[in-house]
């Protein structure tokens, strides 16, 4: 076991020194990010009990995202990318402290703060995913992001499960907060103390786009279907029907187990080929748990819900980071100003998905309640994602 993990930490090394800072830097991110997305939702559901806060909370943030990508890009033109970067985790966590120190008990109020976390998150996740294709390439990006995403999986595990439960025995949120506070700033600041090319913007906007980014633009809308109700349902599912933030946490920490793991292991071994059949597979085993979770709502099955969905989210994401990394790569070979162009496109429609997705699971709660929003939105999206990729199937567009 000891000379395993010198062997990974030899080959950790072995990385280009940025992205071994790149790495860094998502680590205490990913160290954070439990309590600003599990947390964060245990706190607003705890003051307000009801899903309708929740849902505008996300969908400020998800309509404001885009927005602020397009005004990443524009203000690429003059700041260099760690500075925006940095600026984007400082409004995150600055954001995060706001809902939890003032007093939000309207909807607006959560509209608002939702876009505030739009914001930030624009300027982190823009600049991040081109930091992330540019310091990459197809010999190292599997290992990178299996490695990034083992990372944040397996530290889950610890946070989710000792945050939960100290909660419960009578920690703050306001001191969480802080903490969180603290790392998201120092990851920024990783970043800003290094020199990264600063993207080379022409037009934002693509115009004509090959047949096999038209597929990735519909991937994306597809996948922001589902994706955006993580934010939320699996949480809210367990404090609605199994009880306080400690078993919120410990569920949360086995997913963690048991997802870190084989992401990891996924990450090292597979290569460009394998992505597709596994995107496939974790399509089907979405539809297939939620399926279980509508028609058997109880707490053995909210259990089991909750402890894959977080695993098959991920293998969505790992398996299809890598064939648009590509794509990029290949159609901004000749046009390296319209790198970012890519990004900024593919992250309106994976937002066009997110807020579907959340206003189809507000208009179930206000039309018949929360419980049966909660139960069956994730099915209703699901099968909407299968027939969105059934028809991209048939269409036969070039991967």
């Amino acid at each position: 076991m000891l000379n395993i993990f010198k062997k990974e930490i030899t080959h950790f090394q072995s990385l280009p020194a940025k992205m071994r800072q790149l790495l860094i830097s998502f680590f205490l991110y990913a160290t954070a990010y439990p309590i600003i997305s599990i947390f964060i939702n245990a706190y607003i559901w705890r003051n307000n009990n009801n899903l309708s806060s929740l849902v505008f909370f996300r969908m400020g943030q998800f309509i404001m995202v885009p927005l602020i990508f397009f005004a990443n890009g524009i203000f690429l033109k003059r700041y260099k990318i760690n500075k925006l970067y940095f600026f984007g985790s400082v409004i995150i966590s600055v954001n995060i402290v706001l809902i939890v120190f003032l007093r939000n008990n309207t909807l607006l109020s959560f509209l608002i703060m939702g876009a505030l976390l739009g914001i930030g998150s624009g300027f982190y996740w823009a600049n991040r995913n081109y930091l992330t294709i540019k310091e990459t390439d197809e010999k190292n990006r599997s290992y990178f992001l299996g490695l990034l995403f083992s990372y944040a999986t397996l530290i889950g595990l610890v946070v989710t499960f000792s945050v939960g439960w100290l909660i419960v025995f009578g920690l703050s949120y306001q001191v969480l907060i802080s903490i969180a506070f603290i790392l998201i700033t120092m990851s920024g600041f990783i970043v800003l103390r290094n020199k990264y090319q600063t993207p080379r913007i022409n037009k934002l906007f693509l115009t004509r786009p090959g047949t096999a980014w038209q597929k990735k633009r519909l991937i994306h809308l597809g996948l922001g279907l589902v994706e955006g109700l993580s934010f939320f349902v699996p949480s809210l599912l367990i404090l609605a029907m199994l009880g306080n933030e400690g078993i919120l946490g410990t569920l949360t920490a086995l997913s963690s187990v048991f997802s870190g793991v084989l992401i990891y292991y996924y990450g090292r071994k597979s290569n460009i080929n394998d992505h597709r059949r596994y995107f496939i597979i974790s399509v089907i085993m979405n539809l297939f748990l939620s399926l279980l979770l509508a028609l058997f709502f109880h707490k053995l099955t909210v259990i089991l819900f909750t402890l894959l969905n977080g695993l098959v989210i991920n293998f969505l994401w790992l398996t299809l980071s890598p064939l648009v990394m590509r794509n990029i790569d290949t159609d901004s070979l000749s046009h390296e100003e319209m790198r970012f162009g890519y990004i900024f496109d593919s992250e309106i429609f994976l937002n066009i998905g997110r807020v579907i997705g959340c206003f189809l699971c507000l208009f179930i709660a206000m039309a018949v309640g929360d419980l049966f929003s909660l139960r069956y939105s994730p099915l209703i999206l699901g099968i909407m994602q299968l027939f969105l990729f059934v028809y991209l199937e048939r269409r036969k567009f070039p991967v």
